[in-house]
This record gives C-alpha cells, structure tokens and sequence, in this order.
C-alpha cells in the first residue's frame, strides 16, 4: 500500500511540476523500480515502451489520421458541409447545426477529435463570426461537436481501449455508434435552445432541387463510413485495412475523381503533421504502458480497488464515483494514458459490481473523452483557439451546456448499458 501510495504521488507530482504526461509516466517508472523493485533490470523499461507500440491493431491509426488529413484537402469535407447546410441550415441557428451536423459525419472517417476541430474549425469558424454569432460560442460549439469523432466509429481511442481490455475493434467500434449520434443530438438540443434564446441568425433558406442535388453530391464522400463499417461488420476487411481503404479511396475519389490535385507543399504539411501526431500518440501510448505494467506489480490497483470498496459496495454510487474520477483526471491528463492506466484500475472495480466488459470500456472511453473540451488541458480547446484567434478563458462557460449535454449520457450509458449493448449483441 505505501509503495502503490508513493507511485501515485510520485507521478501526480511531477505533472504538478510541469512535467509532460509521457515523460512523467516514464520517469515514474524508473523510479519506482530504482526505489521499490531494485532486482528488476533497467532494461525492462524501454524494451515494455517498445512491445507496447507494436500491435497490429495500432498501425490504422496513422492511416485513419492521414485519411482525414486528405478528406481536408480535397471537396469531399466540403459537400458534406453543403449537405449538411441542406438539412438544418434553414433552422435559426443554421451553422451553429451545421457544425454539430457535419462533424456526425466527418467523425465516421477520421477517428480523431484534433482532425475534426481542424477541418471543420478552419471553415465554419470564420463562417459563423462572418454571421454574427459570438465568438466564445463558436469555437465552443465547434470543439465540443469535435468529440463525436472519437466516439463514433472508427476512433482511435477506441482501438486503444481495445488493445489496453483485449476485446475486439469491431465491436467497440458498434458499440459507439448510439453513444454518439444520442451526444449529436444533445448538442443539437443545446444548439437550439441557444439559437432561439440568443436569437442567433438563420442561414438562409434552400429549395428541395437544391437539398436532393447537394445530397448527391455528398454520396462519394459518404462511401467512406459505409466502407469502413460494412467492411468490418461483414467480416470482409479488418479495421486496419479498411484505413488503408479509405486513403486509396480518398485518393481516387477525392483527388483524381474530384479533380483536385493537392501542391507538394500540402502534402508535405499533411504528411509533416501526421508523422508529428503518430510520434506523439505512440510516445505517450508506450510510457502508458509500462507506467500500467509498474502499477501491477506494485499492486495499486488492488491497494485502490480494496479502498473504494471499504468506503461503499453500493453500485450506484460505485458507477457514479469512477465517472467523476474520470471527470476529474480528464481535466489534465489526454485520453489516451487516461485509458492505458486506468483500465486496470477501474475494470475489477466495474467487474465487481457486475458491469460487463463491452459496457465498462464504452463508459470509460467516452468519460475521458469529455476530458477533451475540459480546461485546462483539453487538447482540442487549445485548437480551436488557435484558429478562432481567442483565449480559452474567454469561452470557457460557454462550454458548460455542451460539457453537461455530454456528462448527461455518460451517466445514461452507465446506467441504461442497453445503451452501448444493443447493437453488438445484434451484430455479433
């Protein structure tokens, strides 16, 4: 218990003191095998980074982020927004829907909040300033709709949720799809709520002929969720060759069918930036790793579960106390080590009190997702005010509806698990 306690404070301290999250991990490591585990080679840290980067699983993760980058590229991001215009744009409120709307889609193909926040930002942004809506709104709006790229399939979080609790990324990936598109349509509900209280502007109306002829246009971009979810779900592909689909598709559809043929200087920029996200992603997800393999057999995970379970065996209050846990590390941990090291944390606690596996991941997932649009370390937060030109302070409140929207179906999902179970158990 006092080498399990000392870990803990060894390795919040040191992100207290400044300390990159991936660093801290590792240098955690070191030092808990130094002090408490002399007898076990130095060596054992690198080689555990190593092994926990390489799986197979892993490897559609940088296709699914290069797969975004060139949606962005090309006018398939672009006729999504316009079919995304003709179904609500017409409401008062228009873009602040349309934002919502199109990240629904964009979030089937790129798996990654930052890419949504990026391409979607980098047009409705400006957009929805040119129309008059407030600016702490409007990147609020934009970052918090950013979400559902990696709750609704493919998700990269999901895929390392999958490696970190053994089950399958098809199955992960079914399960996020109601979670998602009921968190597109509560921040649709705040949207409107929003617009009609404010009075935010309409974006003008639109004739039928025009909604059919943008939904036509919008069907090669929309191929890609049906790829990558009919692939899988028929047992055809795997979801790492359905990334590597989706970028040829990308390619031959967004670039030569449509046409438009990226500069070398864009694509060096994409790739440029991809390589950078990979690297950091990878980093972090192999420091999780062995910092997963230090708590294991230092036993923090029996030391806390043991604790929480001295306090109350309630299960309500149980599934109620690990939310806010998640809450509350997701204010200044990323998702990804939140997932690597909490999982074995928190799973013998929800196996305890009968939680299933499928529906304990699903919850975790999505309670370190809200983490996202949190202060202060929300990583999409700081995104989006790059490219709104605005400080995060200054848009924080304008956060809380869609931050509650969110908390709202977590706890749905954590206590309704039909909520994340129906279509596996249809399915598989």
């Amino acid at each position: 218990m006092i080498s399990a306690l000392a870990i803990l404070v060894g390795f919040f301290g040191l992100m207290l003191l400044g300390m990159p999250i991936a660093h801290s991990m590792i240098v955690t490591s070191y030092l808990t095998l130094h002090f408490f585990h002399p007898d076990v080679p130095f060596i054992v840290v690198p080689q555990r980074v190593f092994a926990g980067m390489n799986s197979y699983a892993l490897m559609c993760i940088p296709f699914f982020m290069l797969a975004g980058e060139l949606m962005s590229m090309t006018p398939l991001f672009e006729k999504l927004l316009n079919m995304s215009k003709a179904m609500v744009g017409h409401i008062r409120g228009g873009l602040s829907h349309v934002n919502i709307v199109v990240s629904i889609f964009f979030a089937g193909m790129t798996g990654s909040a930052v890419a949504d926040t990026s391409a979607t930002g980098s047009i409705l942004i400006p957009a929805m300033f040119k129309e008059g809506y407030p600016k702490g709104y409007t990147i609020a709006v934009t970052v918090s709709s950013s979400c559902l790229g990696v709750i609704i399939p493919p998700s990269n979080l999901m895929i390392v949720a999958a490696l970190a609790t053994g089950q399958s990324v098809a199955m992960l990936f079914v399960a996020g799809i109601i979670p998602g598109l009921l968190t597109g349509l509560s921040m649709l509900v705040v949207s409107f709520i929003w617009a009609r209280r404010f009075n935010f502007p309409k974006s003008g109306d639109m004739t039928w002929r025009d909604r059919v002829r943008y939904f036509w246009e919008s069907l090669p971009a929309l191929g890609i969720p049906v790829i990558i979810m009919g692939g899988i779900l028929l047992g055809i592909i795997t979801p790492t060759e359905a990334a590597d689909i989706v970028i040829f598709y990308a390619i031959v559809v967004g670039i030569f069918g449509l046409r438009c043929i990226p500069t070398m200087k864009q694509m060096y920029s994409s790739l440029t930036r991809v390589s950078e996200l990979v690297g950091e992603v990878m980093f972090a997800l192999g420091a999780a790793i062995i910092l997963g393999w230090i708590f294991a057999i230092a036993q923090v995970p029996d030391a806390l579960a043991e604790w929480i379970l001295s306090i109350t065996t309630n299960p309500s209050l149980i599934i109620i106390g690990m939310i806010i846990a998640m809450l509350l590390v997701g204010t200044f941990m990323d998702p990804l080590p939140c997932i690597l090291i909490f999982t074995p944390i928190f799973m013998p606690i929800a196996e305890s009190i009968g939680m299933g596996k499928l529906h304990f991941t699903v919850v975790m997932v999505y309670g370190f997702i809200i983490g996202l649009i949190t202060p202060p370390c929300g990583s999409v937060l700081y995104v989006g005010a790059a490219i709104g030109d605005f400080k995060v302070d200054k848009f924080t409140r304008d956060l809380i509806p869609f931050m509650v929207a969110m908390t709202v179906v977590c706890v749905l999902m954590a206590f309704v698990p039909e909520v994340v179970t129906i279509l596996p158990d249809l399915l598989f």
